[in-house]
């Protein structure tokens, strides 16, 4: 018993480990209606591009909750650097979308849709 939990237990741990850490593919994929965030994004590209800027302002909010959800799942799976820079286009695109240029948000939206496709 005793030489079985003593292989056990780190076979265990390892596996889960290895699990967490190539599970960034999964792990930011809507789980609910909360954490949409590519959706979320796609919707502001498309209040932008009618010129809608309140409602891709409203997006906005939501876009930021959705981030500090998913970043949490994934956080363990992704480099920081990843998670850094998803905030900071995120934060480039609600400054954009504040002065209401679409040339801007836009150009940051398609930052955002390649560094999601790479992410995890």
């Amino acid at each position: 018993m005793r030489k079985t939990l003593l292989y056990a237990v780190p076979v265990t741990f390892i596996l889960v480990s290895l699990t967490l850490m190539i599970s960034g593919g999964w792990l930011k994929e809507p789980m609910g209606d909360q954490d949409e965030l590519l959706k979320s994004v796609q919707n502001i590209e498309q209040h932008v591009k009618r010129n809608e800027w309140q409602e891709a302002k409203r997006e906005h909010t939501y876009t930021k909750k959705a981030w500090t959800i998913v970043s949490k799942r994934i956080q363990y799976s992704v480099g920081k650097e990843s998670l850094s820079e998803v905030s900071q286009i995120l934060s480039r695109m609600e400054g954009a979308i504040e002065a209401n240029d679409a040339n801007v948000t836009l150009v940051e939206a398609y930052s955002f849709y390649e560094l999601w496709e790479n992410l995890g």
